[in-house]
């Protein structure tokens, strides 16, 4: 018996289920077709007896192509299970030539019922799919088979169950009801007897003549069955206890429905006791008006409600409510009406481009809402990284493909049925949206003069942001026909991905795009087009860049489903993440009250969670985390869950007792406080008693304030107390509160008394009042007259019932002053009214709900002088950062300073803002916003954009030979036609190599505005590219090139670049004036030497023993060549050139120097890099710093310190400039060593002058500059004998260090026609050009005239030459000494 009670049990849910589904889908289904592939026929739901046959049928035709044979279509079929029918060898099922399917015979066991669905498909279109056809076996309903007594007393209502359940008639079958009484056919008394729509008999005002056995007879088609009988007994008056009272009991209630819109719904409910319950129906707490004419609520038999024709509106909880003296007695039902899908948006058919991100859209209303499926030719799509559903609806495909082209389908489905359309896509060539099906779309070619035209690729693309889900690109603007470009395009995918994306700036100053929506740990390839009006340009090279990892966290929980248990608990499971990463700690239920409340949360080891203590009648949102080793894993989506409700757990408030006359009293009260209400109030039960009687109930709707209670004694003493009410019962009473009625009734012959207080609160667009009765109760009220006015009392007037004391003025203006008047009225007339002002609010208060966590983490990027990258991040998110759900951000942007603000709403973690002024500081600020909750404003940062750059290139660029001396070439250019800002110099850039990246061309720059520039340091034979670029103070990056010009040297141009020392003067020169000079200096040499062996006397030969004392004066010593400035100077030497004075270089030797500036266009903007400390001078590899002679004693009793020549002092070289041009290789060679001290050179490398490193007078050292450590040759000349000038090195002076002038040229070149290692001599008189403060100018002709000169290389050897005669020379005049 149990089994079959459970089997019967499935039957019927299952057969409940396919009645449910074939009535709604029958009547809902709707199919909104392309044109280009249609049903002209399709199958339609089935409901046969078992063994009959069933024919489904199905037709369609594909839009012809403008051709004589239309195209040809064909159809499949698929079954239940969602499979393509193999009908060959099928037994039952069979596909006709027709395309329709053919059952043959319908069996329960055999698979053969459920949905069929018909594929119909074309050539070269797609495959589209039919609504879903439900074939079913006609069912029997499940009658009542239990034996039941029923006692009733006379006067009640019998009711006869025929049914077991809620049932549904199964559609597409005739069934009729008839009942029987003892076996016998019953004739209905229709005063007294109604069969419900359900089968079910009641019977009103039973009496003796009732008793007996009811049954009931179902008819279906040809099948009958019987119910199980019911017998009715009537008790007599002696036992029935008539006299006594009885609360009300409910024969049968209301059962909670569903229904679709346009059904009719009938609500049972039968209730008896003594004396006769009366029965009224609320909907939500509403008394419903079953009077009015045009309602659609109507009472059938004693009690049930009929609604006809359901709408949606009628959705809503309904009680039935049986009231007598004793009790009330509520049983309640939910009502749903569901509203079938309807199309708000179809889809349509649609062509694109390749590469194009597409939207298909998709809008669907119904109740509930309806769940949204993509179909490409009939097949579900699943969404991955390039197809994905846009706001649950919609669907977009990224980067189209030739393969993307087909018949989509977006179907729509509830419980009240479905919907679907079908839109079909084509996808074409990039620029022919307008090809057929009968030409490929190949683009007309463009001319050859458009060609010429198309921009050459964009330059220097880089990544200048990657983070896990974004990149920023910027690039600059082609080479050839920038003026051309429009915009670009951004191409990008995945590498070893054929699907390309793109987007497109919105203009040709657009050089910086954020690409968002990237996934982690990818290596994607970014190629920037430049666009035309006429065409697209050169692609740049493909550049690679590979998004940031993100940690392994667990993907999002499946299935997660939660539910109520009772007023106070929510049980919640779900399934494991499809991605875990590693083993699952544990889950987190996260939990919100109504989207406003702060979130808890519970943790679970299992797959299920109890949430526990919770608020009756609450919405919760509720969502599952997992986590891992890695921590906190995506959120699953949320779900809301609406704890049950209760009773109340408080008492009406404010409640009063008012005395209306001598057999009524009024009660008022308000409702409970919303915290205390649990649940929606469904009304209020008065108890009342006259002193020590029984007490009496009274019950009224939820939406009343105020019950009369009539018919009382005159002049007793009465008690009444209230309660609230919910579905789910009565709360507390209050406690009694006392009142006496009048002695007599109320005087009418005066005019009532002034209200003694009126009480107003304020709202936006409402005023709620509360007011008192006059003082005079013995004073009868008909009713008060309330008015009110804008500024003025009484512009409206309304009339209210004597016992009323709260009224609501709905539909007023906000923030706006209104007077309110109040008066008593009765047949004599109006009493004294009560005045009152009162101010409506500018917006209704809202509670203020549980903010959210700042965003922290806040960056702005400049990216140009237009557009700032704000990113961040949100503390509330896991380590990836990757957003789930509904929250977006605000993102808050103004200029620095200002107090006006834009905003910026985004669903990402960051977002490119544009449209900024350039050179301009703004403030940036963000805050995330989750439905009603939001956070605070997070810490602001600031950023500047760059200053805008000459938004034209220079013009009309040309360059010719210079017809004065063909060595040179002159460049001249126009400036840009539109600049902004002022233009502080040009960069002309010139090269050999085309294919040379921008800054490897070689880059003359100056300042001024001067448009013309002379340069010689050309090939022959040579084909050079020129272009000009504009700056400003801000620098040149972005600034746009001119076009290019090109020019072909000639063989009559000596173009080897010569190897220079100083600026202008070559080695080949240097080479003649150091051999002439190394001849004249020999010649001097001998005559002097010969005239000092003349006159010295001959020495003791122990001379020669002695070693060289520091205070042995008298001895004469061998003469250093190196030193001895009086006899071996060459003077005047550069007397054509420059004068230069003697300096010293951190313990290296000094020179004479001729300093020429670098360039005739010398700017700041030719050293952009630091140069090493150890750049040395290409002739004798030493450094040399501009220095200042000071003159200073000589201590003779000093020794001469030993300083190896290596030491050299480069602490400070900040104030250096080098040569823009030089290479690489001239920056890193180490620095040679000077002449050390060996046996060949006694007193080393020392020079005339030297600096003492280690002390220079108090001030630091290394600055370049000698100061007091630096001895003069002329002063120790005066001292002593001149063999002894630089034996012994100066004390340290007492004076303050000369001063250096911090702009002087810090490098200074020895002249060629000069020793490396020997000192020239200066008069003091002579002036130091160094210390003149400003360097000497030279015109672009002064440097041309110096001619070629020879390598370095052969210098270096005619020194080598030099130095070994100069050794020579030397040990001959040590020997002339000795003899």
């Amino acid at each position: 018996m149990a089994n079959n009670g459970s089997s019967r049990r499935t039957n019927k849910w299952l057969w409940m289920w396919i009645a449910i589904s074939i009535g709604q889908l029958q009547l809902a289904t709707v199919s909104h077709a392309s044109q280009a592939l249609t049903f002209t026929l399709e199958p339609q739901d089935s409901v046969v007896p078992e063994g009959h046959s069933v024919l489904l049928q199905c037709a369609g035709k594909a839009a012809g192509k403008g051709k004589a044979t239309p195209t040809t279509t064909s159809i499949r079929w698929r079954g239940p299970d969602g499979q393509d029918l193999g009908v060959v060898g099928d037994t039952f099922r069979t596909q006709l030539k027709n395309g329709s399917l053919y059952i043959s015979s319908v069996e329960e066991n055999r698979g053969l019922t459920g949905a069929y669905q018909c594929l119909l498909s074309a050539d070269g279109v797609g495959s589209v799919l039919s609504r879903p056809a439900l074939v079913a076996i006609a069912r029997q309903p499940e009658l009542n088979q239990d034996f039941i007594e029923t006692y009733l007393l006379p006067g009640q209502t019998a009711y006869f169950r025929c049914m077991v359940g809620d049932h549904v008639w199964q559609p597409g079958l005739k069934h009729t009801v008839q009942w029987y009484k003892d076996d016998m056919p019953l004739p209905l008394d229709k005063l007294r007897m109604v069969v419900l729509p359900n089968g079910a008999l009641e019977i009103d005002e039973v009496g003796p003549s009732d008793r007996g056995a009811y049954q009931c007879n179902v008819t279906s088609g040809s099948a009958f069955r019987l119910s199980s009988k019911t017998n009715l007994n009537i008790k007599k008056g002696a036992e029935s206890g008539m006299d006594q009272a009885v609360a009300p009991s409910f024969l049968v209630g209301p059962s909670p429905k569903t229904v679709s819109e346009g059904d009719t719904v009938t609500l049972d409910c039968v209730a008896n006791g003594v004396p006769k319950p009366q029965i009224k129906w609320l909907r939500n707490g509403e008394e419903l008006d079953l009077n009015h004419l045009d309602s659609r609520f109507s009472i059938t038999g004693t009690g049930s409600l009929q609604i006809s024709s359901a709408e949606d509106i009628d959705s809503g909880n309904y009680q039935c409510r049986a009231s007598n003296t004793v009790d009330s007695l509520d049983a309640q039902a939910t009502v749903q009406v569901q509203v079938p899908p309807k199309f708000i948006q179809a889809p349509r058919d649609k062509t694109a481009s390749e590469k194009e991100v597409l939207n298909l859209e998709c809008s669907i209303h119904g109740k509930p809402k309806p769940s949204i499926r993509w179909l490409k030719n009939g097949d579900v799509i699943t969404p991955n990284e390039y197809m994905q559903f846009v706001n649950g609806h919609n669907l977009r495909i990224h980067g189209l493909l030739y393969s993307d082209a087909g018949m989509f389908q977006c179907i729509g489905t509830n419980p009240a049925g479905s919907v679907q359309a079908s839109a079909r896509l084509r996808v074409v060539a990039p620029g022919d949206l307008t090809a057929g099906d009968d030409h490929t779309g190949d683009a007309k070619p463009l001319s050859s003069g458009l060609l010429a035209r198309l921009p050459s690729a964009p330059r220097n693309l880089v990544a200048q942001i990657v983070k896990p889900r974004f990149v920023t690109l910027s690039w600059q603007e082609p080479q050839l026909n920038a003026n051309e470009v429009v915009s670009y395009t951004v191409y990008y995918r995945v590498t070893n991905s054929e699907r390309e994306q793109k987007i497109v700036t919105q203009s040709h100053e657009d050089q910086q795009v954020s690409i968002q929506s990237l996934f982690p740990g990818r290596t994607y390839q970014f190629r920037v087009v430049a666009n035309t009006n006429f065409g697209m340009g050169e692609s740049s090279q493909a550049l690679e860049a590979s998004t940031q990892p993100e940690v392994n966290i667990a993907g999002p929980p499946r299935n997660i489903d939660a539910y109520a248990r009772n007023h106070k608990e929510i049980f919640v499971h779900w399934s494991p993440p499809s991605v875990t990463n590693g083993e699952i700690n544990k889950y987190r239920v996260y939990y919100t009250e109504n989207d406003s409340g702060a979130e808890l949360y519970n943790d679970s080891k299992s797959l299920e969670l109890t949430l526990t203590d919770l608020r009756p009648y609450t919405d919760y949102v509720i969502s599952v985390v997992p986590f891992n080793h890695n921590g906190m894993g995506d959120p699953s989506a949320e779900l809301k869950v609406k704890t049950f409700s209760s009773t109340p757990s408080e008492p009406p408030n404010n409640v009063t007792l008012e005395v209306t006359s001598s057999s009524s009293i009024t009660v008022h009260w308000e409702p409970p406080a919303e915290e205390d209400r649990n649940g929606q109030i469904t009304g209020y039960k008065i108890r009342y008693r006259k002193f020590k009687d029984a007490p009496q109930v009274k019950s009224t709707p939820a939406n009343i304030r105020y019950f009369e209670l009539n018919a009382l004694d005159r002049n007793a003493e009465y008690q009444v107390k209230i309660a609230a009410m919910t579905v789910n019962g009565s709360g507390p009473f209050t406690e009694w509160y006392r009142a006496n009625t009048l002695e007599n009734d109320l005087d009418e012959t005066q005019v009532p008394g002034k209200p003694i207080w009126i009480n107003i609160q304020p709202g936006a667009s409402k005023i709620e009042l509360h007011w008192g009765p006059p003082q005079q109760p013995e004073i009868k009220i008909r009713n008060y007259v309330l008015g009110w006015g804008r500024g003025i009392p009484d512009e409206n007037m309304l009339e209210l019932k004597e016992t009323e004391r709260y009224h609501v003025l709905k539909g007023l203006e906000s923030n706006t002053e209104y007077v309110v008047s109040l008066r008593a009225r009765n047949v004599k007339g109006e009493g004294q009214p009560i005045y009152d002002n009162i101010k409506t609010r500018e917006e209704e208060p809202m509670d203020v709900p549980v903010p959210l966590e700042v965003p922290v983490g806040l960056r702005a990027i400049t990216m140009s002088s237009s557009s700032i990258v704000v990113y961040w991040t949100d503390t509330m998110l896991n380590k990836n950062q990757h957003v789930t759900d509904n929250r977006h951000y605000t993102v808050s942007y103004g200029i620095t300073g200002s107090n006006r603000y834009r905003y910026h709403n985004t669903s990402e973690l960051n977002c490119m803002i544009n449209e900024l002024r350039p050179n301009t500081q703004y403030e940036f600020a963000v805050k995330v916003v989750k439905g009603r909750r939001e956070s605070a404003w997070s810490m602001s940062v600031l950023n500047s954009t760059h200053q805008n750059v000459p938004v034209t290139p220079p013009r009309d660029l040309n360059v010719r030979l210079d017809e004065l001396n063909p060595q040179n070439v002159i460049i001249r250019w126009l400036p840009p036609k539109h600049t902004v800002g002022q233009i502080t110099g040009y960069n002309v850039y010139y090269t050999s190599d085309m294919s040379k990246r921008d800054r490897d061309w070689m880059i003359e720059a100056f300042n001024g505005e001067e448009t013309m520039l002379l340069l010689s340091t050309l090939k022959p034979h040579t084909t050079y590219y020129f272009k000009v670029q504009a700056r400003t103070n801000k620098g040149s990056s972005n600034a746009p090139f001119s076009a290019l010009a090109t020019f072909t040297t000639s063989a009559a141009v000596i173009m080897q670049p010569p190897d220079t020392i100083a600026k202008g003067i070559d080695n080949q020169n240097l080479l003649y004036i150091i051999i002439g000079g190394t001849a004249l200096v020999l010649l001097l040499l001998l005559l002097g030497l010969l005239l000092l062996c003349r006159r010295k006397p001959q020495s003791s030969p122990e001379h020669t023993k002695k070693s060289y004392q520091k205070n042995n004066v008298g001895v004469p010593k061998p003469p250093d060549l190196w030193i001895h400035h009086d006899q071996m100077e060459l003077k005047n030497i550069d007397k054509g050139l420059h004068t230069a004075t003697p300096v010293c270089s951190d313990n290296a030797s000094s020179s004479g120097a001729l300093t020429l500036p670098r360039s005739v266009v010398h700017s700041e903007y030719e050293v952009e890099t630091p140069v090493p400390a150890h750049v040395t001078n290409s002739l004798d590899k030493r450094s040399y710093v501009a220095g200042y002679m000071t003159a200073t004693s000589m201590n003779s009793t000093m020794e001469r310190p030993q300083y190896p020549r290596t030491q050299y002092n480069h602490q400070n070289r900040s104030h250096m400039n080098m040569e823009a041009g030089l290479s690489q290789q001239s920056l890193t060679q180490p620095q040679s060593n000077s002449m050390a001290q060996t046996p060949e050179h006694p007193y080393g490398g020392y020079d005339a002058n030297f600096c003492n490193a280690g002390y220079t007078g108090g001030q630091a050292g290394g600055n370049g500059a000698a100061g007091a450590g630096c001895v003069s040759t002329i002063e120790s000349a005066k001292r002593g004998h001149p063999l002894k000038s630089f034996s012994v090195p100066g004390p340290p002076p007492t004076g303050a260090a000369t001063p250096v002038n911090k702009h002087t040229p810090a490098v200074t070149i020895r002249p060629q026609n000069q020793s490396p290692y020997k000192k020239p001599s200066f008069s003091a008189a002579t002036p130091n050009r160094l210390q003149g403060g400003s360097s000497v100018a030279h015109s672009t002709d002064e440097i041309q005239r110096l001619a070629p000169s020879t390598s370095t290389e052969e210098l270096n050897q005619e020194m080598a030459n030099l130095e070994g005669l100069m050794k020579d020379l030397s040990a001959i005049t040590a020997n002339e000494f000795e003899c």
